[in-house]
């Protein structure tokens, strides 16, 4: 069972497999927030620890593929030798990048040799060429194998991450936890949204960005743009012709069909309405 770790009531998944079964056969995308070591400032790969949703961790407990847990060692200094065990891993994946990267630099000098004495025998001529220019090199090779090894190296460095996590854990059990949510009838009706599309095999994410409650993807958000934005709203919450309008506009501009989400009648179940703008 995969173990979800709590941290100020907060969810995250800080193994590599756990992330994968999570996103391959559960459907599950979460948020990745980690940066590489030596990269903290960057923002294209971003790395482990996945930040998971209140709605993710809920149906994730409810359907017994995963339990949350808490390791009170986190919360508590670490000791000179877990900082020693840092400082050495950091000084080893410096030194295997800079030799990954002196590597590719004599492999494309050995690719380009001729083109290189080529042009420093017209150098030496005095002839006017504007090839070196062409052919110039890069430090660390095409943007291509850049991202190869940026990928490579994202990999080896969870993988040791996770060692090193593993270490200081491992002399501590992890703690199971209780998980509260949802509580409220609105946190209520947005757990049983994410459930019923979830369950109807769709991908879900967090929707804020676009004005509303969840995105529903048809395939992983990776290889597909998302059709629905969910909204949601309580059946007993009156709700202005003005808004309706202003969903419609809004489903409109971003090329989403808008779907309002209420719970039904009996309150076990959530009927689907959705809004297509059809004015000038």
């Amino acid at each position: 069972m995969i173990k979800l770790n709590k941290i100020d009531n907060k969810a995250f998944v800080w193994n590599s497999n756990d992330w994968q079964r999570l996103r391959e056969e559960h459907r599950i995308v979460g948020q990745l927030i980690g940066t590489l070591a030596h990269l903290p400032r960057q923002e294209v790969f971003p790395g482990l620890p996945l930040s998971l949703i209140n709605e993710e961790v809920t149906l994730l407990i409810e359907k017994n593929i995963a339990t949350l847990v808490c390791y009170p060692s986190l919360s508590r200094m670490p000791g000179d030798g877990v900082k020693k065990e840092f400082e050495k891993f950091r000084k080893r994946m410096h030194k295997e990048q800079v030799e990954c990267c002196i590597e590719e630099r004599k492999r494309q000098i050995t690719d380009m040799i001729d083109r290189i004495v080529e042009g420093k025998r017209r150098k030496l001529l005095g002839l006017n060429t504007k090839r070196r220019k062409k052919y110039s090199g890069t430090k660390c090779g095409t943007s291509e194998d850049q991202e190869k090894l940026s990928a490579k190296q994202l990999q080896e460095e969870e993988s040791e991450r996770k060692a090193l996590l593993e270490k200081e854990l491992s002399k501590e059990d992890a703690c199971t936890v209780r998980w509260n949510f949802p509580v409220t009838p609105g946190e209520k009706l947005r757990y049983n949204t994410f459930k019923t599309l979830w369950e109807q095999g769709y991908f879900i994410t967090p929707g804020q960005k676009f004005g509303g409650d969840f995105l529903v993807y048809p395939g992983d958000p990776v290889k597909f743009h998302a059709q629905f934005l969910i909204i949601c709203v309580e059946r007993t919450s009156a709700l202005p012709m003005s808004e309706i309008v202003a969903f419609g506009r809004l489903g409109s501009s971003v090329r989403k069909t808008v779907v309002i989400a209420s719970p039904s009648s009996d309150q076990k179940s959530v009927v689907f309405q959705s809004i297509n703008w059809s004015g000038t």
